[in-house]
């Protein structure tokens, strides 16, 4: 048997092990069962609003290099983690994760997630809690983890906090929070602002039957980010807390690119072009969330009620000019996008003890969403700006979502069990232009169960399965051909069926002296993943999403701190995993299969009482894809910081991605394409930044 078949036999059985084993209980692993590495944190209780089982927590402002990056850049020094070129985050492989804010899923961190984090300043959500294996309170959604971004309005912190910071490629941000404590009222208020300058470089050479395409694409961007957020909370007596909490976000920019395009045709004629695109973007989003927390005459006893609400719109418009070799523009055109979504929340969750080692929660949550896309183009003959049909659309995204839960937890001695369940009706209505309506409606049941166990020696087992579901956003379903950005051509897929995940993970928590070591071992089982497939389209392809079978994921991962002094820490995180994919229905004659990993280490080192400095960096291995792999790389950064009157000021010095060495590699060699993309922007990014906080 092959390592590969038997890392997977050996986490399908921790799989349906822990499909027969009951849950976890919180108070068996106790309050001290904290794992800290520089800047992260791995716990095995409950964390606020992600329910019980193993988190991670990081805390960006205690990160050297960290500090003036933005959310993208920060999130990878959590375990297991990493960003690409766009932003995008993948969890030990998976790039389908839910993401929150204080617990809630929000419409502008869906189809442009990764958008928002590449830009987003880290500091703004100081805190980041993931899990693999969140509570049945929290929505199931994201097929691979839950990761909840955390305003942390309310902290024991700073009650005054400002920023300021510059960077080299005419980059800036700046900020400013309040935290206060005003008999029974707490006020936070942030905000952050952040531009830059962004360079971006993109070489693709497509072959397909049609002939030979080649792409070289250099383009530039100053996006300028708006974030701010308030709240407020009121204790009315020792039973009663109101709060509300509000958020804007605002992002725009202006970018050109201009795409040289070689087309070398089967019949043996060469064209060669420069395509000019000026391209702008802006991004809005809004929110406004009203919490009541009712304490009964237990204090393990309460209710919470939640409504919220959140909108957003993304506007982008484009104009191109195809310009030939003598320098003559001999076509323009225009195409325009426009997105509105809206999106209501609502949750009653309650909790109790029954017995002394007994615990029981449960609740409800409703969700209604409804998304508007729309989309014109027009050419420009004979001096006349003409419509251009097919380059129109008109697209809307209905989807009500109703779940209730239950779990118990109990405590037999050293061991903690908990088994929980979710059950949720999901309807669904789309329709679109010169398609039609079309109504779909099911009935889903999420499985939970842990069995945690505190050994003699002081470590903690945590054995869990679970079951998630990943559900296909309105971008995805659109059936549109969206060509405004040529380098990659997109379609949705109106017949997409939602991914649904089972996760057998078990996992170890161990603090010795100096030493801390968190390893774990997972195992994942996906039916209809989604994932982007390339189809051609003359000498070009057109990227659409495919529900693409069946897949199998196992992997290890290790987390370990040492601190052997008090001046001195290192962390180091590494994860390996084998994924296959079932290539039949991809055309290819069997599965395919490719052994993944990536490692991550952090060294500081304190210089006296007020200077630390620090070096960490990372290495992502090749990654499968649908159709091909995503090639190595790897990043290394360096951070200082300094304290001055009585380290109420911080002055902190950074340089990221030393290397320049993050540029991504694509590779695909199917049957019908071969495809070689090279994407890369912002080598080396060098930050001055001072924080000043009471």
């Amino acid at each position: 048997m092959t390592l590969k078949r038997f890392i997977y036999t050996s986490q399908l059985t921790v799989l349906l092990l822990g499909a027969r084993m009951p849950g976890f209980a919180q108070e068996a692993y106790g309050t001290d069962s904290v794992i800290r590495l520089p800047a992260v944190e791995i716990n095995e209780k409950q964390f606020s609003r992600l329910g019980s089982g193993k988190v991670k927590k990081l805390r960006a402002g205690a990160d050297l290099t960290a500090v003036s990056v933005t959310a993208s850049d920060a999130l990878r020094r959590l375990p297991s983690v990493i960003t690409d070129i766009e932003g995008t985050l993948s969890f030990r492989g998976n790039s389908r994760n839910a993401l929150l804010i204080n617990g809630i899923p929000y419409g502008f961190l869906e189809e442009n997630s990764g958008d928002v984090l590449i830009q987003l300043p880290a500091l703004f959500f100081p805190d980041a809690t993931l899990s693999s294996v969140p509570g049945t309170e929290v929505v199931p959604d994201g097929s691979g983890s839950a990761l909840s971004l955390s305003s942390a309005s309310f902290t024991n912190g700073s009650a005054l906090r400002i920023t300021a910071g510059a960077g080299l490629h005419e980059r800036y941000n700046g900020g400013a929070a309040v935290n206060l404590h005003l008999g029974k009222w707490r006020i936070g208020a942030r905000y952050d602002y952040r531009r830059e300058f962004r360079d971006r470089t993109f070489t693709k050479t497509l072959a397909t039957a049609a002939g030979t395409k080649t792409m070289d694409n250099s383009a530039s961007a100053r996006p300028g980010v708006h974030v701010a957020d308030v709240s407020a909370a009121y204790e009315a007596d020792t039973k009663n807390r109101f709060s509300v909490y509000g958020l804007y976000h605002a992002m725009d920019y202006d970018r050109y690119g201009g795409i040289r395009v070689t087309n070398e045709l089967a019949a043996g004629t060469v064209n060669k072009m420069l395509r000019h695109r000026y391209n702008t973007q802006r991004q809005d989003a809004y929110a406004a969330e009203a919490r009541w927390l009712h304490s009964f005459s237990s204090p393990e006893e309460r209710l919470e009620v939640i409504f919220h609400y959140d909108g957003s719109g993304y506007d982008e418009d484009n104009h191109f000019e195809n310009e030939n070799p003598k320098g003559e523009i001999v076509k323009q055109d225009n195409s325009a996008i426009d997105q509105d979504k809206q999106a209501y929340y609502w949750s009653a969750g309650y909790r109790k003890t029954l017995a002394p080692s007994l615990f029981f929660k449960g609740g409800y949550i409703g969700r209604y969403k409804h998304d508007r896309y729309e989309a014109a183009a027009s050419d420009l003959k004979n001096g006349t700006w003409v419509p251009n049909a097919a380059g129109a659309t008109d697209f809307t995204f209905k989807r009500t979502i109703q779940l209730v839960y239950a779990s118990l937890q109990a405590d037999v001695k050293r061991f903690g069990l908990e088994a929980g369940l979710q059950g949720e009706h999901t309807r669904l209505e789309t329709r679109s232009k010169g398609e039609g309506e079309e109504h779909r409606s099911y009935f889903h049941l999420y499985p939970q169960v842990r069995l945690g166990y505190s050994d003699q020696a002081g470590g903690r087992w945590l054995l869990t399965y679970t079951q998630r579901i990943d559900r296909p956003v309105s971008k995805e379903l659109n059936p549109f051909i969206d060509r405004s950005n040529d380098l990659q051509t997109v379609q949705g897929n109106p017949a997409l069926k939602p991914e649904i995940m089972h996760l057998g993970e078990l996992s170890y928590t161990y603090a010795a002296g100096t030493v801390r070591l968190v390893p774990a071992a997972y195992g994942r089982y996906r039916t209809n993943r989604i994932m982007d497939v390339a189809n051609p389209s003359g000498n070009d392809v057109i990227w659409r999403k495919e529900n693409i079978g069946s897949t199998r994921t196992a992997g290890m991962e290790l987390a370990a701190y040492w601190a052997p002094w008090r001046v001195f820490s290192l962390g180091a995180s590494g994860n390996v995993y084998w994924d296959e994919i079932n290539g039949r229905l991809l055309g290819y004659g069997d599965s395919k299969s490719m052994t993944c990993w990536d490692v991550k280490g952090l060294a500081k080192l304190a210089l006296g009482r007020n200077a630390e400095v620090q070096v960490d960096g990372f290495y992502v291995s090749g990654q499968l894809t649908a159709q091909g792999k995503i090639k190595g790389r790897y990043a290394v950064n360096a951070g200082a910081s300094y304290y001055l009157f009585q380290r109420k000021l911080r002055l902190n010095l950074s340089v990221n991605n030393l290397f320049d060495s993050l540029k991504e590699v694509t590779v695909i060699d199917s049957p019908d394409i071969r495809l070689h993309q090279e994407r890369n922007r912002d080598a080396r990014v060098g930050w001055l930044s001072l924080t000043y906080g009471l």
